[in-house]
């Protein structure tokens, strides 16, 4: 059932730069789709990931996500439309820590 792994970007405020964090053993369902507005197609990707643990996980509010163990890094020359135009990415709208209870995890919502 926690097969999936993602890859997370994390834009430290200090440093301007992006973490990098790879994260495995989890469950990742998502959905693609597209939406015709006025102004065009407007992407519609959405999801939700499960990460099992009783550990505290770095993720945060406005973090960039890929599926799976991404090689590619961001600095000056590469930014977000890269990623961008090689991946499906998401941005995390919420993180909700459920370690209490019989199956302690985190649940993240993704857009």
């Amino acid at each position: 059932m926690f097969q999936d792994s993602i890859t997370v970007f994390h834009l430290n405020d200090d440093t301007n730069e992006y973490e990098k964090r790879f994260f495995e053993n989890l469950y990742f369902e998502h959905s693609k789709g597209i939406s015709i507005e006025k102004l065009g197609e407007k992407s519609n990707n959405s999801g939700t990931i499960i990460i099992p643990t009783e550990d505290n996980v770095e993720i945060y509010e406005k973090d960039i996500v890929i599926e799976g163990k991404i090689e590619d890094d961001l600095d000056h020359d590469k930014r977000l439309a890269y990623l961008k135009s090689k991946h499906v990415v998401y941005e995390v709208i919420a993180v909700d820590d459920l370690r209490k209870g019989d199956l302690p995890h985190f649940e993240i919502e993704v857009k």
